[in-house]
């Protein structure tokens, strides 16, 4: 959930996640040091644009935590 304290909102989270998975790069990465060096940076994506919205609605969708915390 340290993507939250980074992208704190919805547009912002998409946007962020859009540029990164275009652009990967361990200086943007939200990962710790410890994960990308052990994982590594991941390959930047096939998607066209419009299928990388679509991806990333529905992971907004299905994994928001707004509303859900108490």
């Amino acid at each position: 959930m340290r993507y939250l304290l980074v992208y704190s909102g919805e547009n912002n989270l998409k946007a962020g996640l859009k540029h990164y998975l275009k652009y990967p790069s361990k200086d943007i990465s939200v990962m710790s040091d410890l994960f990308l060096d052990t994982y590594g940076v991941k390959h930047k994506t096939v998607l066209s644009d419009r299928q990388l919205d679509e991806v990333l609605d529905t992971y907004w969708d299905k994994f928001k935590v707004f509303g859900k915390l108490k």
